[in-house]
């Protein structure tokens, strides 16, 4: 397979003979989608920030967390970042996180998204979720079916 050249006019240090470097690719533009009204752009922003937190930029999923905060009303883009933020396995991601379960109240319209934080935090390291899935499991303020699900990531 023949290695992928950039064109000489084109000064792009993210790209490379590889592909393109997500750690070094300008996060500007990105954000703007991220913030955008429009859902399909929202979404590609959300899977871009996920790709660049992976690819270890902390920036983008510090930007993640904010969204949280931004569209704190919005279930739907709720659930979308709570799984892009499964590429930011640290401790600030499992304390916003956690704040939301305390937050949302289970019903119908927001059991996607609450079920979507657990699986996010199912994908981080036991060690850095461990003690506030136990605290959450045992809240009475956060509905039964939620604490059970939490109390099943604990015995795993």
């Amino acid at each position: 397979m023949k290695p992928i050249t950039k064109p000489p006019f084109i000064v792009a240090p993210w790209l490379t003979e590889r592909g393109i470097d997500l750690s070094r690719v300008p996060i500007d533009s990105i954000l703007r989608q991220a913030l955008s009204p429009e859902d399909d752009k929202f979404h590609s922003g959300c899977a871009l920030l996920s790709s660049m937190s992976s690819a270890g930029r902390v920036e983008a999923g510090v930007f993640l967390l904010g969204l949280l905060q931004h569209y704190r009303e919005d279930v739907a883009r709720l659930t979308e970042l709570a799984k892009a933020l499964s590429s930011f396995p640290t401790a600030a991601t499992v304390d916003a996180l956690s704040s939301e379960l305390r937050r949302v109240k289970g019903s119908s319209s927001t059991r996607r998204y609450l079920r979507r934080i657990i699986d996010t935090l199912e994908y981080f390291p036991e060690k850095l979720m461990a003690e506030q899935v136990q605290s959450l499991s045992t809240d009475p303020k956060i509905g039964v079916r939620i604490r059970q699900h939490l109390s099943a990531l604990i015995k795993e």
